[in-house]
């Protein structure tokens, strides 16, 4: 039921996309600081690039974290395998400190 509705949902939601898409599409000028400016172009493709600018910043982003937490994984593994050897050592010792 939840994948029926999911479907429905992104239909849905296409499908309002190109309606958008096909009400919008007289020209217009993003205009920025310092007199700089956009040429004329539809309002649905503005949107649509600013999406898949968010897309990549986040993918970007999720590249990153991913990154680190394998560096963090890589440092924890090394410290992992140092505590066996030590608790091997001590094992093979007989639980015996010597001092």
């Amino acid at each position: 039921m939840s994948k029926f509705l999911k479907t429905v949902f992104l239909t849905l939601l296409f499908i309002a996309g190109i309606t958008f898409s096909a009400e919008n599409t007289q020209p217009f000028v993003v205009r920025y600081y310092f007199g700089l400016e956009t040429p004329p172009m539809p309002l649905f493709l503005l949107i649509l690039f600013s999406v898949l600018l968010g897309v990549f910043l986040a993918g970007v982003g999720f590249v990153f974290d991913r990154w680190s937490l394998k560096k963090a994984l890589r440092e924890k593994d090394r410290e992992i395998t140092a505590l066996e050897k030590q608790l091997k050592f001590y094992r093979d010792a007989g639980g015996v400190v010597q001092g």
